[in-house]
């Protein structure tokens, strides 16, 4: 008997459709962003995690809640409905390339109402890095004007046509350069006696510990775009 009443009640858990299940994910209990499914972690050190994020179109994430500041980086774009705890729904297009700055702490869940998978790398700010007081955090030959900026982050977009380069400048801040096409590069740094040559995917990440002097050619034969996040 013992027996027969367990197997009812395993039986009857795995009858639940799981629809019925999610109902517990609400505004008011949503998941730690650890527990969203559709996030999953690429990489993470003292300064940064970062997170691998799709959403297929139809789908929508969990409700869950975001506990550190952070910078997305579109690397699919699709049209999204935006529920956020505290503040009103919207829509949106969020294309190919499309850099948002997102300040913690906040629950929210995004809908794919498009025809395209969402991806994105959520890039979150664990830790702020100790530069010294007042000192730029990029220098150049020429003056790039930020993409996005305010107090704990500058984001520089980076756009080259086949054989165009950068300047030779400076980054004296850690931070994350991502490849937003794929594409093929050659990083020269200064003191360094060959360049770097770098087959990139969609979505690579690089980390940079310090300061860095260096100049990116394209050398493949399509336009490559990237970005490049300075931490402050």
């Amino acid at each position: 008997m013992k027996y027969s009443c367990l197997l009812i009640l395993l039986l009857a858990f795995v009858l639940v459709p799981t629809g019925t299940l999610s109902q517990s994910n609400s505004p008011q209990s949503p998941v730690e962003i650890s527990g969203e499914p559709r996030h999953h972690p690429k990489l993470e050190n003292e300064f940064v995690r970062v997170l691998d994020v799709t959403v297929p179109a139809g789908d929508a994430t969990l409700w869950h809640v975001h506990r550190n500041d952070n910078v997305v980086v579109t690397l699919g774009g699709a049209s999204l409905r935006l529920e956020k705890v505290g503040a009103p729904t919207v829509e949106v297009l969020w294309k190919v390339g499309y850099v948002n700055f997102g300040k913690a702490t906040y629950i929210h869940r995004a809908i794919n109402i498009g025809s395209t998978p969402f991806h994105n790398l959520t890039i979150e700010l664990l830790k702020s890095p100790l530069g010294p007081p007042g000192v730029p955090t990029q220098t150049g030959q020429t003056t790039r004007q930020p993409i996005l900026e305010n107090e704990r982050v500058r984001v520089y977009g980076v756009t080259l046509e086949p054989g165009q380069s950068t300047t030779m400048h400076t980054h004296s801040l850690p931070g994350l350069a991502v490849a937003i096409t794929a594409g093929e590069i050659e990083v020269t740094i200064e003191g360094k006696a060959r360049p770097d040559r770098l087959t990139l995917p969609v979505g690579d990440v690089r980390w940079r510990a310090g300061s860095v002097t260096h100049s990116i050619k394209n050398v493949g034969q399509t336009r490559f775009e990237a970005v490049d996040i300075e931490l402050k």
